[in-house]
């Protein structure tokens, strides 16, 4: 996957192979499937706060929808994206193209963060973040396509922060 700034401060995202589709249409699953595959963060963010406030009546559920809200536009980019793919290479190598608008980029920011904290809570990979791949023979299939997909929302979102977003 190459990935590029655009000139109205965007994103474009070549995508090269079916798995790299695969990877990008796993986001929001990853986002729902933490470790109690039940993808609750905004619950357990609101257990970390204190219980005289009001953040279980009021936060919590500003917090579901918001989190859902963000899902929704990186599936929906994602899903139109490919419905316009092709299955052989184009000219330049590419399977098709995702464009992420300025506009767009905080939604995508926060959905990539949603899947990032969720494949966190369900393999904890802890230090093995700082991992270089070759070190990381001894993890279960699952896991290490987990922790694949971990690093490219994380590079995702450096590249969101460097070019589209203020």
């Amino acid at each position: 996957m190459n990935v590029m700034p655009t000139m109205e401060g965007g994103l474009r995202l070549a995508i090269e192979s079916a798995l790299e589709w695969e990877h990008l249409e796993q986001i929001p699953m990853d986002a729902m499937g933490d470790e109690d595959g039940d993808g609750k963060l905004a619950e357990r963010l609101g257990a970390l706060m204190d219980e005289a406030s009001d953040w279980e009546d009021v936060v919590i559920p500003e917090l579901r929808v918001y989190f859902s809200e963000q899902l929704g536009v990186v599936a929906r980019s994602v899903g139109e994206a490919r419905k316009h793919a092709v299955d052989e290479p184009d000219e330049e190598g590419e399977l098709g193209r995702i464009y992420i608008k300025r506009s767009e980029a905080e939604a995508w920011y926060g959905a990539l963060n949603q899947a990032r904290l969720a494949l966190e809570s369900r393999y904890r990979f802890g230090a093995a973040e700082q991992l270089v791949v070759e070190e990381l023979s001894g993890f279960p299939q699952d896991k290490l396509r987990g922790f694949l997909r971990m690093r490219l929302y994380s590079g995702l979102q450096m590249m969101l922060l460097d070019y589209a977003m203020d």
